[in-house]
């Protein structure tokens, strides 16, 4: 009987030693910045995701895909810009960092694209400022866009 309890007290401390490690390891995560209490939900790395994906679309001209990042109120003036970037070649942007107001549900964000056309053969630079808003309290993103300088390209 001897060897049963000492085999039991054996495998209670290898269990025990277990548990201690998984504990210490599910601490060490919150140290390393996983446990966010002032974003638990994690609403500035889905805006950060689906704005930079937003973005790239506009970079290379696949504004139908981009369309659905959009608001539903936004959707066709969004069309009726970008008709006006349709023969342009983007080269580079430059997006601001993403910052979310304090309640977390909208950011303001100011991307700067460079630009040029078969009309225009040098480059200009274009703004885009998107004014992106959350619905209650999902993190589903959508975005309000708003193109400045596009009368750059009026001159084609």
């Amino acid at each position: 009987m001897t060897t049963h309890s000492a085999s039991a007290s054996s495998s209670f401390r290898l269990a025990f030693a277990l548990l201690g490690v998984a504990l210490v390891a599910s601490l060490s995560g919150c140290a390393e910045g996983e446990f966010r209490l002032g974003d638990p939900l994690d609403r500035q790395a889905t805006l950060s995701e689906a704005q930079h994906r937003y973005t790239v679309l506009v970079r290379w001209n696949h504004f139908k895909k981009a369309r659905k990042y959009l608001a539903d109120d936004a959707k066709e003036d969004f069309m009726a810009q970008t008709k006006m970037l349709e023969d342009a070649r983007f080269t580079e942007y430059d997006s601001e960092p993403v910052e979310l107001d304090r309640e977390k549900q909208s950011a303001t964000i100011r991307v700067t694209y460079t630009l040029w056309t078969p009309f225009i053969p040098y480059e200009i630079t274009i703004s885009e400022l998107q004014e992106w808003r959350r619905d209650g309290i999902t993190n589903d993103w959508r975005v309000t866009s708003y193109f400045e300088d596009l009368n750059k390209l009026a001159s084609r």
